[in-house]
């Protein structure tokens, strides 16, 4: 009997182990063959390209996987220049790596899109331009990506069935305009949504992006129609869902993403002169007292003035050619009929008097706190990315949404040292009042007391008390 046991006990044991390698190999067979990802091929059924009923006018579909892979190059050692500025700064380069974060109320895909040479470069190497829309903005991202040729985290808010669109747009510019190179070289995408108003799908990862189909043609040879021009406004999720655009979060999340020492937080309408990031390390490398490394002096910032232009002006690449359409009238300073204190700089007709050089190299052309007849200035700025973080309880209808921000830096402290010849200029259009009955002046109004009420009184508490601060 106990013979026949160890028999039976032998067999079975041959049989476990038959089953195991006979499972191994059928894994071993699957794995060999090429596969397709169950969650590329749902998103594919889930969505029609550009919501367009009518796929049949697009040429033939395009895949990510029909593309060869590339690996990622070894990161380029530090230039002479970015030897000096290390050794000054002494900050840590960081990678851009994708992560799903919680962003207070909203869900966070940080780096869900990475630019390629965003991806390799140093602390040191350059300034990153940090910025925020919804897809609807993206007609900009060209005209930006050209001019600053140089990192660009852009955070953008797609809530609800807002994140296909914002998806398509993404592929769309990487791959069908003239200066998509500029785009996937320098540009990574953050995506965020509040988790009150999740999308049915999310990517997972970055090539549940690159993946999806795109059409930059139709079959009749024309150019395909971006994503973003085919669906009216008030049909966006964020219109249907009456929300109001939160520019603060966007803003802090592009921030919190950079990688570079320095930052420029910009509105992603603003262009910049040509050149700048350039000008702007070069300016600090030959001339450290630039910067004010030692804590015992006041914290500052380099802001650059900011103009508007006609409606069919071309863009001004330098002062001279700003300086051309200024005397023709077809440039003004920035929101000059609007809030004509908000963003004139100390010296402002000084500089606009100074004739433009071809030697001209960027310099500070003055220094102010923001008080007296700069007191309701909200600048755009250079900095070390340690200013305070803009307040997320303001909206962009609410419109103070940068003021805030500056009136915890006047009781900081803060000195702004503005820039020459370097400046912005926003997308062509001038700006104009809108009406007194118009949505936005009732949120305006609203928020105003909002900020008197609760908000001031709370970053005295934090920064201090300082009569000459307003916001």
């Amino acid at each position: 009997m106990a013979k026949f046991h160890r028999v039976w006990s032998i067999l079975l044991l041959l049989t476990v182990a038959l089953v195991l390698v006979w499972r191994n190999l059928q894994q071993a067979q699957r794995l060999a063959q090429p596969q397709i990802s169950s969650r590329s091929s749902s998103s594919r059924s889930s969505f029609s390209i550009y919501n367009q009923p009518n796929e049949s006018l697009y040429t033939t579909e395009r895949y990510y996987e029909d593309y060869p892979q590339i690996e990622h190059p070894p990161i380029p050692p530090l230039t002479p220049r970015g030897q000096i500025l290390q050794q000054l700064l002494k900050c840590r380069s960081r990678n851009l790596t994708f992560a799903r974060l919680q962003h207070g109320e909203y869900w966070l895909l940080q780096n869900l899109i990475i630019g390629r040479k965003s991806r390799l470069m140093r602390c040191t190497e350059s300034i990153t331009y940090t910025t925020n829309g919804d897809y609807k903005f993206f007609d900009n991202l060209e005209m930006v990506a050209e001019r600053w040729r140089a990192p660009i985290s852009f955070a953008i808010h797609a809530p609800g069935y807002d994140l296909n669109t914002t998806l398509d747009s993404i592929q769309y510019v990487k791959n069908c305009l003239p200066g998509s190179e500029y785009i996937n070289d320098y540009v990574t995408f953050h995506v965020y949504f509040s988790n009150l108003h999740m999308p049915e799908y999310v990517p997972y990862d970055e090539a549940a992006v690159l993946e999806r189909p795109y059409f930059c043609e139709l079959k009749n040879g024309t150019k395909a129609p971006p994503p973003w021009t085919l669906i009216p406004r008030e049909a966006m999720y964020k219109m249907s869902a009456n929300l109001t655009y939160p520019i603060n979060v966007g803003r802090n999340i592009a921030r919190q993403a950079a990688t570079t020492y320095f930052i420029f937080a910009c509105d992603i309408e603003l262009y910049p002169s040509l050149g700048f990031v350039e000008q702007f390390l070069d300016m600090v490398a030959a001339n450290h007292s630039i910067l004010a490394l030692d804590p015992q002096k006041p914290r500052r910032v380099y802001p650059l003035p900011v103009f508007e232009i006609e409606s069919g002006a071309p863009i001004p690449n330098d002062k001279a050619e700003l300086l051309a359409l200024y005397r023709d009238g077809r440039a003004q300073p920035f929101h000059m009929k609007m809030c004509f204190s908000c963003h004139t700089v100390p010296g402002q007709q000084d500089w606009l008097n100074r004739a433009p050089s071809v030697t001209d190299e960027l310099r500070v052309w003055s220094v102010s706190l923001r008080e007296k007849d700069f007191k309701y200035w909200e600048p755009f700025y250079v900095s070390d990315n340690q200013e305070p973080m803009f307040d997320e309880r303001v909206t962009w209808e609410g419109q103070s949404n940068k003021r805030i921000q500056n009136y915890a830096m006047c009781l900081l402290g803060y000195e702004y040292h503005v820039l020459h010849p370097a400046y912005l200029v926003h997308s062509p259009g001038i700006k104009k009042n809108a009406s007194s009955k118009s949505s936005r002046r009732t949120f305006a109004r609203e928020m105003t007391r909002f900020i008197k009420k609760k908000v001031e009184p709370e970053y005295q508490v934090l920064y201090g008390r300082k009569n000459a601060c307003v916001t």
